[in-house]
């Protein structure tokens, strides 16, 4: 618990760092620390993790010469036959990943976050559970990685580079397909916000009133590792924590939708002539509201939640910019709200709770 401490009270300080007039420099030295320690704690835990032991099995059956194994995307079980190839343990399969998501982070938060920002935004991926849940599903955030650093590609018109990067990230995990979703969305909301919010709304709330059993068994089809989800009672494991985790989210999008003078009006959904301003935007307030109304439908629903989490640093992209864009008089004030809101969620979920078995944490020095 103690090195989860020392990494929340580092993104704080770089907050804090990052919010007074200090060079560019300084900035970008404590983002790279934030995002070095992250590849640290990722990359040299040990039986940290719900599913530690299970990426360990797989391994094993991955290079197997007995077992076939094609449960896995291709991408996956290519690195797996590199990693015995070099004589390395299968433990190198989190330094690999932890490297990935530092240097993902890194390049995401320094080209998309406003600098004064970059702290705040690391603080919400570690408290935000991003962090916590990376700890656990190794192979969605390979895929979310290179998915991050394809879309930094995007914006800055390397497209070749962008689809090379989505493909990597989709041969570790197929599910990271839904990101695509926020294309033809993003078209609804330029043609009509207002409208295309509500029955993204409406579909929520139906598939959380109805369930959710032909959702999971439609993925089940595109990711087979998923199948044995398929026949779970995804209702069960609704409790409290996790809508509250669904409504907070939500109150702040439509807090940020009723304010006038941010990224969220309906003309600045448009592409102006001068290009990407505004294309990163309402990509960004796209995943935003993809992100709200799906953790409405999937509280609670570990298999689908996953799913959700693709979404998680474009939310945190518009909090950044929601808390920028406040006035004088509310901004200390919704600040510290987030901040003890996300604290206390870290607090009962990961301390408390121990939500996706990251507690305590060990640190693997042998891996080789």
């Amino acid at each position: 618990m103690t090195v989860y401490i020392i990494l929340i009270v580092l993104c704080m300080f770089t907050d804090f760092i990052c919010r007074i007039k200090s060079g560019q420099l300084v900035r970008r030295m404590m983002l790279a620390l934030c995002c070095l320690v992250i590849a640290v704690l990722t990359g040299f835990r040990y039986e940290v993790g719900a599913d530690y032991e299970h990426y360990l099995e797989v391994y094993d059956y991955i290079n197997s010469p007995y077992i076939e194994r094609d449960y896995e995307e291709i991408g996956y079980r290519i690195l797996n036959k590199a990693v015995d190839a070099a004589g390395w343990d299968a433990r190198a399969l989190f330094i690999i990943s932890g490297i990935l998501l530092g240097a993902a982070l890194y390049i995401f938060v320094s080209q998309i976050v406003p600098q004064y920002s970059w702290g705040f935004f690391m603080f919400l991926f570690v408290c935000g559970g991003t962090f916590f849940s990376s700890l656990n599903l190794m192979r969605q955030y390979m895929a979310l990685s290179c998915c991050l650093m394809a879309y930094v590609c995007w914006k800055r018109h390397h497209s070749v580079w962008a689809v090379l990067l989505l493909a990597m990230g989709v041969s570790f995990h197929r599910s990271i397909l839904i990101v695509l979703l926020l294309f033809p969305l993003r078209f609804f909301l330029r043609r009509n916000r207002d409208m295309t919010i509500l029955v993204m709304y409406i579909v929520s709330f139906i598939i959380l009133i109805f369930g959710m059993d032909s959702i999971i068994s439609t993925i089940a089809r595109i990711v087979p590792s998923w199948s044995g989800y398929a026949n779970v009672d995804t209702n069960e494991s609704r409790n409290t924590i996790a809508l509250l985790k669904a409504i907070v989210p939500n109150i702040l999008l439509f807090y940020g939708l009723s304010k006038s003078r941010t990224l969220l009006p309906n003309n600045e959904l448009a592409v102006d002539t001068n290009g990407q301003r505004h294309l990163q935007r309402s990509l960004i307030l796209t995943g935003t509201i993809t992100f709200a109304a799906t953790s409405i439908c999937f509280a609670g629903v570990m298999i689908l939640t996953r799913l959700t989490e693709f979404f998680a640093p474009l939310y945190y992209v518009y909090l950044c910019r929601l808390i920028h864009d406040e006035n004088r008089e509310m901004k200390p004030l919704l600040n510290y709200a987030i901040y003890l809101y996300y604290l206390a969620l870290t607090i009962v979920t990961i301390f408390i709770m121990n939500s996706n078995d990251v507690v305590p944490y060990q640190m693997a020095w042998k891996v080789w």
